[in-house]
């Protein structure tokens, strides 16, 4: 979790992204990651920039048990783990891209972007 917003903190500082956008952005890799850890049995990250240059892109995939219900888990304040409930949806909002893809059993891919 630490690596990854580290890793994007630094990618986008050096390419010269506003102080403000790269700790939004870090914030929200670092929820997804944590998402992962926590929910998704662990999982794998990659960051790579678009080819185009203009944005950082991260995919995160655990292995968990899958979002059962992705709308709702996007609502401001769901849980099912006793916590806020903001990771999701705020994630979401500090991101300029973001989608998922979730099956039962078969875990979760989050890809999301920052523009740079």
């Amino acid at each position: 979790m630490v690596a990854a917003r580290q890793t994007v903190a630094r990618e986008m500082k050096a390419r010269g992204t506003s102080t403000i956008r790269v700790t939004r952005f870090a914030t929200a890799v670092s929820e997804i990651a944590r998402n992962a850890i926590v929910h998704g049995d662990g999982g794998e990250i990659s960051i790579c920039i678009d080819a185009r240059k203009e944005y950082l892109l991260v995919e995160c995939r655990d292995r968990g048990r899958g979002i059962g219900d992705v709308e709702q888990a996007m609502i401001e304040g769901f849980t099912t783990a006793g916590g806020l409930g903001r990771g999701l949806g705020g994630a979401r909002r500090l991101s300029h891209g973001f989608e998922i893809v979730t099956a039962p059993g078969e875990g979760t891919l989050v890809r999301m972007s920052a523009k740079l």
